[in-house]
């Protein structure tokens, strides 16, 4: 396992890219992952309830449209979301696809309680 001192996107790059069990030192209170120039990702909310090392490194709040915290919903089809027409992974089966690679899909089944929606802090805006 790899502990990771940066945010949420932090976390789910050095997971992404070595394939380790990545375990968050933080909780990171828009941090996006640049595709191009003008064009950025959201990977983490910034919610300070960070779960990435229960989920494989994938963030389900920003990565699943719905911000499920319990498995896939109804709606994936062949492993893309019913949200956006089905272009987009599903955050839950990328999640299943992470924790079955590194042995840990016991992770898959726990249940995770509502968020505390107390702790959301609203995003800034971003311009360019």
């Amino acid at each position: 396992a790899i502990l990771v001192m940066a945010c949420g996107v932090g976390v789910q790059t050095v997971g992404e890219y070595s394939g380790k069990i990545v375990l968050p030192a933080s909780d990171t209170l828009f941090i996006g992952k640049t595709e191009r120039i003008g064009k950025f990702y959201d990977m983490c909310k910034a919610c300070g309830e960070c779960i990435l090392d229960e989920t494989g490194g994938v963030c389900p709040i920003t990565r699943c449209p719905k911000g499920l915290l319990n498995g896939p919903c109804g709606g994936q089809v062949e492993g893309k979301c019913e949200v956006g027409e089905y272009e987009n992974d599903c955050a839950w089966i990328l999640i299943w696809k992470n924790l079955t690679e590194q042995d840990r899909l016991d992770l898959f089944m726990t249940f995770r309680p509502p968020r505390d929606n107390s702790k959301k802090v609203l995003t800034a805006e971003l311009i360019f």
